[in-house]
């Protein structure tokens, strides 16, 4: 296992990429009359779908990595580079089109299927940046351990999502734009520092000159 202090570091990693704050916007306007009981019901399972989706990041990672034959280097280098990007679109207080485009979102006001798991649980709150930082940080150190830390840490932040989309509504409305623009663009820079860090991480493990 890790020290504390890594554990928090990868707790409030893990945070920028999952926080709820560019998905209040589109989840007021998916659930846009609807009764306070569906929309609760909404939160509850996409925040349950998100959490399944979570676990077997942490759990299922590396077998999948394993049997597309994708090392972990090379996978924080693409990581690293795609969370850069949804970075700059957080910055700029854009909502990353990984997470959500224009297409999908009117697709997903007229049809009839599960808003829970399409679009709310993936890929709002476990996008493609999501899922990669989960898998990236699992692989941090090795043990049982480890993951049952990474496990509760990826449960609390859905814990945190599902209060917050409960709360959807009322937190747009005294937030405001500029409110969740500038808590966006705080979570983009720290989630540009991450990414930098994957990068060079699965550099130096891909081209070990480059460390020397």
């Amino acid at each position: 296992m890790l020290p504390i202090e890594e554990y928090t570091k990868i707790f409030f990693g893990v945070l920028a990429i999952m926080g709820p704050f560019s998905a209040l916007p589109i989840f007021v306007n998916l659930t846009a009359g609807k009764s306070v009981q569906e929309k609760n019901q909404l939160a509850l399972h996409a925040s349950f779908s998100a959490w399944i989706i979570a676990l077997c990041s942490v759990w299922l990672g590396a077998s999948i990595l394993s049997f597309f034959n994708i090392s972990i280097p090379a996978f924080r280098v693409a990581g690293g580079i795609l969370l850069l990007t949804l970075a700059i679109n957080m910055i700029n207080a854009k909502i990353p089109g990984a997470k959500q485009t224009p297409e999908e979102l009117s697709e997903a006001k007229i049809s009839n299927r599960d808003l829970a798991i399409v679009p709310l649980a993936i890929p709002l709150i476990m996008g493609p940046g999501a899922i990669s930082t989960v898998i990236v940080f699992s692989h941090y150190a090795t043990g049982i351990g480890h993951l049952l830390m990474m496990s509760a840490i990826v449960s609390v932040l859905i814990l945190y999502i599902f209060v917050s989309l409960r709360a959807a509504a009322y937190l747009s409305a005294k937030l405001g734009l500029i409110g969740i623009n500038v808590i966006s663009r705080i979570m983009g820079l720290i989630l540009a520092s991450i990414a930098v860090e994957f990068m060079a991480s699965g550099l130096t493990q891909l081209f070990p000159a480059l460390a020397g």
